[in-house]
């Protein structure tokens, strides 16, 4: 039987890639409570990160979700084309491997269920989107 494909968030697995330049100890934590594995072991995880595919660099501004629109936190600029193009990208692959459910980090512009930006498109598009 084939397993399910499904979106992670690339920070849950600890790789480096949040803005701050660091790893995200939610993601050392997930990956050390076996939480990551118990969803590679269930499913074919692909792991993506929005902003990296948006063009961002690591590090990066943090950045908010304001009225739509992604400002960077303490620089005031709008980022919002940059995860906007990270999250058709995600869209656009996440369709190539028809996938239906994303598995993404809570609190982050890009992931954060209800109001980032690739948690709302997918939402939006029939993926369900669950927080880890």
């Amino acid at each position: 039987m084939d397993k399910e494909n499904v979106v992670v968030s690339l920070c849950a697995f600890g790789v480096v890639c949040r803005y701050h330049g660091r790893s995200h100890k939610m993601g050392h934590m997930l990956y050390k409570e076996k939480k990551t594995e118990e969803l590679r072991v269930k499913y074919n995880v692909i792991p993506l990160c929005g902003e990296i595919m948006g063009g961002l660099p690591t590090p990066r501004p943090p950045c908010n979700v304001l009225n739509e629109k992604v400002i960077g936190r303490y620089d005031g600029i709008d980022y919002t084309e940059q995860y906007q193009k990270g999250a058709n990208e995600v869209l656009r692959l996440a369709q190539i491997f028809n996938v239906k459910k994303a598995f993404l980090l809570k609190d982050s512009p890009m992931c954060g269920k209800d109001y980032g930006i690739l948690a709302k498109l997918l939402e939006k598009n029939g993926i369900k989107v669950y927080n880890i």
